[in-house]
């Protein structure tokens, strides 16, 4: 005897259940059955084939349409009711109910084609292929939650019909490819949606194709090509986000694998834009807009009474919808330079964001459970009826009614339950749309001049800055980049400069903020995406008044690199302390992804501009936490010291795979050795790389391949592409400088720095560093530093050396001003750098704790306790070093050229550090 107690909950619930099974018992039975296991591929396949069997239908090929729409119906009706079943009583996640909605519409979509195309290549023979001959399929794209694979119960399937080339058919009575192509659609179409004594499958709209319902029903490649081209427009890009193929074969010998790629060679371009695209919010706004204003007009609860948006759980506030609009924002804004997003499915897609720090753990958890309960609530409403709809009832015992449905005893726990998933979705959702006041009140002025709106904001704002400010306002409005915006542009200008006003005046220099913001808006005026990102986000508008108001040198940067931009959206992101190996992880699997489409070789210029776009972001998390004061200008060097290690490092890897006769796949035994500041990890954001590249191989022309590399390290490192250029390099401290090889062998280094090396070369080589390559050559550099630290020295002779290269140091750099110059002036950081130099040099033999590279301040304490120079003086020439370097740091900030401070400035640091170098080195001739 069937047990039929798994049929309770959903008996309790549809009335379209309980009439079908008291019409028909056997029916009931069956199903009592299949409610014990998952409603999978292989279940649909196996209902498919006996409904088949039933009709008496062949076993394989196209199935007669008369028996296609028969088998199709019966099976839709086994489909819902069991997924029904399996979902109220607790068995199936969504995942189960989601997917099989989507196998049955695949499998429909699949069948009504081959029926339909073998009936009309009867009549008018096949398509065929221009270039090969071989049979032309019609490419069937799924829009919308097909496309994602999330179909809901009583779903309508969005479709798109497209084909290859224009033609003839080769039949009896041929027609061109585009009228097969049409009467195929047409055809198709009620053996899917036509409401016959059996039901219907799936309700079909085609009007997401170009040009709606009065274009064409089927477009060729050339011609959709052509429209996203000239005519796409925003929301188009919305819908063509989750478009996929349904595999749908009826031509025996076709192969639609290259125009299915020219499809999404099409389709990813213009969903995806390859810069951050901030206009995305505003056209989703506007669409959210509409569709919910065309909601409003002609949704009714069935009563004649207007339904409210609280009753909709699709379109509602905090309903499926803005859960969806939240995750595609992002998609939309970001997919184009992070292919992690470029997910159809909407909870693969929130997990992709989480992933890539765009959506907070907690919160992209709770969104999920969100969209997870809501989708179940929405597919109850549904199985009551077998209707499509998403209105939830306001009749209480109907409602209390729905609670038990989805297994709740008691109806004011499941009301909590929607009601907090609901609230948070919308104060999500306002977080991410919520409009800047300014513009709000800006959208019926029309596209009128915005000078008079400005200059009032000024004067009232900045009073007694105005005078100064008010000429700079003028030639920004009178600039040719601002002169010539459309109206549109026009309009976000005009409620933006206000606003940028606002913000300036709120921070401590609110006037040269202001000057400099001006100047960002004049370089993005006619780049919408960014301008669009300053009005739709004015938190983010206050964050880049605050680094303007700070730095001089910081608002140059972002201007120069608007990209950045997008960094400041989340602002406890980029508080957060760098974890640079998981970003390196990051970086790494990106580039491996940077492929050109079908031959799977790597996209170098794709690669190259990824590297610099993501050099930049890291460099500005450290510039905003370092404005903010939360890195030590020591904390700052090594990281940037460790960026530039990672960069180096992924150049190598990126480079090799060029280089070598197999595609990378033999090492590279080579090395890149950083010296200055990056040796001694004291990197500023706009610092060159002073690198040496060594070899070790014994192949006979290692030379050649070793300096074919480094030719090429040198132009991915330094070619200024879309995105910029990586990093300045400097070769000259490599052996014989200018006049030498540029990549030398581990053997020649060696000889030539126990040989012939000059002292200043030596001074050099205590700051460097193995900073990408192979381990095990960096590991013969490192042998070979310490043993050139480790050989004897004369003292005096070594004090006169430094001395003299000290002295013309201070030659070439003069100052002619009555300022103090912070490294090259006595008592200046120089002074600092070759004292601790010579103390290395002339003491690692007795006290070899000296040959470690640790920084000019560790090896000063490392010298007094081993009694090399006076514990407190060393203490306070470390304090000194300490001081001038962030002295440094902070004019650099201010983009001064010079690092000069006035005379009567830092005395004491001074002193110190002249007191150091007359003890150690004797008084200054």
């Amino acid at each position: 005897m069937t047990d039929t107690s798994l049929l309770t909950p959903a008996l309790s619930w549809s009335g379209h259940l309980r009439r079908r099974i008291d019409a028909q018992p056997d029916y009931g039975r069956w199903l009592a059955d299949a409610v014990t296991r998952p409603v999978d591929a292989v279940a649909l396949s196996a209902w498919f084939d006996e409904l088949r069997a039933a009709r008496g239908a062949p076993a394989a090929g196209p199935l007669p349409v008369a028996d296609c729409r028969a088998v199709l119906r019966r099976l839709r009706e086994r489909v819902f009711c069991a997924v029904m079943a399996r979902d109220l009583a607790g068995l199936a996640p969504l995942e189960e109910v989601v997917g099989a909605m989507t196998r049955l519409a695949d499998l429909a979509i699949e069948q009504a084609y081959r029926s339909v195309a073998a009936e009309l290549a009867e009549v008018h023979g096949i398509p065929r292929e221009a270039g090969s001959g071989l049979p032309q399929e019609m490419l069937i794209v799924g829009m919308g939650k097909l496309g994602g694979e999330e179909l809901n119960v009583s779903s309508d399937i969005d479709l798109v019909m497209l084909y290859g080339d224009e033609g003839e058919t080769d039949g009896r009575r041929p027609i061109s490819h585009h009228e097969f192509y049409g009467r195929l659609t047409r055809r198709m179409m009620p053996v899917i949606s036509e409401i016959d004594a059996d039901g219907h499958v799936f309700r079909t709209d085609l009007r997401l194709r170009p040009d709606g319902d009065a274009g064409p029903l089927a477009w060729s490649l050339d011609a959709f090509e052509n429209y996203l081209i000239s005519q796409g427009r925003e929301w188009e890009r919305y819908a063509w986000l989750k478009a996929r193929r349904i595999e749908a074969q009826a031509f025996e010998g076709s192969d639609p694998a290259a125009q299915a790629a020219q499809l999404e060679a099409l389709r990813r371009p213009f969903v995806y834009r390859k810069y951050f695209d901030f206009d995305a919010l505003a056209a989703l706004r506007a669409l959210r807009e509409r569709i919910r204003e065309d909601w409003n007009r002609r949704s009714y609860n069935g009563t004649g009474e207007q339904a409210t948006q609280a009753d909709n759980v699709k379109l509602g506030e905090g309903g499926i919808r803005e859960i969806e609009f939240v995750v595609q924002l992002s998609q939309l804004i970001r997919g184009g330079r992070a292919p992690t997003l470029q997910e159809r499915g909407l909870l693969a897609a929130l997990h992709a964001e989480r992933e890539a720090g765009l959506v907070r753990p907690e919160d992209a958890e709770r969104l999920e459970a969100a969209y997870r309960f809501l989708r179940r609530v929405e597919h109850a409403l549904q199985y009551r009826e077998d209707q499509q709809t998403h209105l939830l009832p306001r009749d209480d015992e109907r409602r209390a009614e729905l609670a038990r449905a989805l297994g709740f005893d008691d109806p004011a726990a499941f009301e909590r339950t929607l009601t907090a998933h609901r609230e948070f979705v919308e104060t999500t959702f306002r977080g991410v749309f919520g409009q800047n006041d300014g513009e709000q009140a800006h959208d019926g002025r029309g596209a009128g001049d915005p000078e008079d709106q400005l200059v009032e904001r000024i004067r009232a704002t900045l009073p007694a800055e105005a005078d100064s400010l008010l000429p700079r306002a003028a030639a920004l409005l009178d600039s040719p980049r601002i002169r010539s915006l459309p109206d549109n542009s026009r309009r976000r200008l005009a409620a933006l400069l206000p606003a940028a006003v606002d913000a300036c005046a709120g921070t401590k220099a609110p006037a040269a903020a202001l000057v400099r913001m001006f100047g960002l808006i004049e370089h993005i005026a006619q780049r919408s995406a960014y301008m669009a990102l300053l009005a739709e986000y004015p938190d983010t508008l206050a964050r880049v008044a605050r680094i303007f108001a700070a730095s001089d040198w910081a608002a140059g940067y972002l201007t120069r690199h608007p990209l950045l931009l997008d960094e400041l959206l989340d602002w406890r992101t980029l508080m957060v302390e760098p974890d640079l190996p998981a970003m390196a992880r990051k970086l790494s699997d990106e580039l491996d992804a940077c492929v050109i489409d079908g031959t799977g070789a790597p996209d170098v210029e794709r690669q190259m501009n990824l590297m610099r776009d993501t050099q930049r972001q890291w460099g500005f998390h450290l510039l905003a936490q370092d404005l903010e004061g939360q890195l030590t200008v020591e904390r700052l060097g090594d990281y940037l010291s460790m960026v530039a290690d990672i960069m180096l490092a992924e150049t190598l890897k990126r480079v090799w795979y060029s280089v070598s006769r197999d595609e990378g796949r033999t090492p590279a035994h080579f090395a890149v050795i950083a010296y200055g500041k990056h040796g001694g990890k004291e990197l500023g954001y706009a610092s060159d790389l002073d690198l040496v590249f060594l070899f070790d191989d014994p192949r006979e022309d290692a030379g050649e391949i070793y300096a074919r590399f480094g030719q090429r390290i040198l132009s991915w490192l330094g070619s200024m592409t879309a995105s910029g250029r990586l990093y300045e390099v400097d070769l000259r401290l490599r052996p014989d400088g200018q006049a030498g090889l540029m990549v030398i062998s581990t053997e020649a280094f060696e000889r030539y720095q126990k040989e012939h090396a000059w002292p200043w070369e030596h001074q050099a080589i205590t700051r460097a560093r193995f900073a990408a390559g192979d381990p095990e050559v960096g590991r013969q550099f490192e042998r070979i530093r310490r043993e050139v630290l480790l050989m004897p020295r004369d003292a005096r002779q070594l004090a006169d050396e430094v001395i003299a290269m000290r002295r013309k140091i201070g030659e070439g750099h003069p100052n002619r001003t009555p300022d103090f110059d912070l490294k090259h002036d006595p008592g200046g950081m120089v002074d600092v750098e070759f004292v601790t130099q010579y103390l290395v040099l002339l003491h690692a033999r007795e006290h070899e704790i000296l040959v470690q590279n640790l920084g000019n301040i560790a090896l000063l304490r490392l010298a007094a306790e081993a009694g090399l120079i006076p514990a407190d003086l060393a203490r306070r020439v470390g304090d000194a070093y300490r001081t001038l370097r962030r002295e440094q740091h902070a004019l650099r900030l201010q983009d001064v050229e010079k690092a000069r401070v006035p005379q009567d400035a830092l005395t004491a640091e001074r002193a110190a550090v002249i007191e150091l170098w007359e003890q150690v080195l004797g008084p200054r001739s």
